[in-house]
This record gives structure tokens, sequence and C-alpha cells, in this order.
């Protein structure tokens, strides 16, 4: 896989969810963090697009749907 290099400007909030990605993640770094997030919300937002829904179970046991913002509302 061919690496291309990337500058971004990130705030101190953007900063702080690349720590905590990369532990929850389990990455080796920051960069790893940030491309395992890219992968999973590609992942997500396609099949959102393709008319599915992403539910989350509580720790109750009740379903919630989530809303991606900017990919339209679930279907009702």
């Amino acid at each position: 896989m061919e690496l291309k290099k990337v500058t971004m400007n990130l705030t101190a909030r953007d900063i702080a969810n690349t720590e905590i990605l990369t532990t929850r993640l389990n990455t080796r770094n920051k960069a790893s963090a940030v491309s395992s997030a890219l992968a999973i919300t590609e992942g997500i937002t396609r099949m959102v697009q393709d008319g599915g829904e992403v539910m989350v179970r509580r720790k109750d046991g009740s379903m919630e749907t989530l809303v991606i913002p900017g990919l339209g509302s679930p279907a009702a």
C-alpha cells in the first residue's frame, strides 16, 4: 500500500480524540487511529446510505438508532 503524507490542522479537542482512539482502537500511533477511524466511518456511512441503520444496544438492553448528521434521518 502506497503511503501519502497529509498535513492537517487539528484543534485541541481533535488531538484529545486521537489520543482516546489510539487507546480504544489499540493502534500504534495517532496516525493509525485516524486511519482506523476513517475506515470505520466510511463503512458505517456506506451502510446508512445503502438504507441501513446503525443501532446501539444500551447496558439496560434498550436499543437506540444513531443518526449521523449529513446522511439524512433514519427511515420511520
